[in-house]
């Protein structure tokens, strides 16, 4: 299960917190879709909403 200590939840969170800075150097905000970090990090889309509930949820 998405257990706050579970290691898989963390790699994926890691993962999804790369991409985001990656693409926060290049991109603002408001042109970055969840749709682009899940390709980038390898996710599925349901992962990342597991962690946030969207992209600013991610920068805060």
């Amino acid at each position: 299960m998405n257990t706050p200590n579970n290691k898989r939840r963390k790699a994926s969170q890691d993962k999804i917190e790369k991409v985001f800075i990656k693409l926060i150097q290049k991109y603002e905000l408001n042109e970055i879709s969840v749709s682009d970090i899940c390709k980038l990090a390898e996710i599925n889309r349901s992962t990342f909403y597991a962690n946030y509930l969207d992209i600013y949820d991610l920068a805060d």
